[in-house]
């Protein structure tokens, strides 16, 4: 009788999966790792692995641990890296102490921000 063990890649994603529930959780989120990784699981496109609410806040997190990334997303200076492929829209990647601060409102605004669609070149 053979028993089937995970991939280490799918034990990776696991441990990512958890890890990321864990921060969102620290910082007041309701977060649920979707069974499988199947955001189906609860309702959501399959591809989703963390949902997270707070207030009328909802993140829907696709999770990719890596042991290397591409070292144009790394950070150097800055706290945010904008990637835009052609006719797609502009992805941010924030880093973690920017993004703490964002989503616990320590960053203040007027609300005045205008609506790009994501899709300006």
């Amino acid at each position: 009788l053979a028993v089937l063990m995970p991939s280490s890649a799918s034990r990776k994603g696991y441990s990512g999966e958890v890890e990321v529930v864990k921060i969102l959780q620290d910082l007041g989120f309701d977060a649920k790792r979707s069974f499988g990784s199947d955001g189906l699981a609860f309702g959501e496109a399959s591809d989703i692995d963390v949902k997270a609410t707070k207030d009328d806040l909802t993140l829907l997190v696709q999770v990719k641990r890596r042991k290397k990334i591409a070292s144009y997303l790394e950070f150097k200076n800055a706290n945010v890296v904008m990637v835009r492929q052609d006719r797609k829209p502009w992805v941010w990647i924030v880093d973690n102490d920017m993004m703490e601060k964002l989503i616990c409102g320590e960053v203040k605004s007027e609300n005045n921000c205008p609506t790009h669609g994501g899709n300006q070149p």
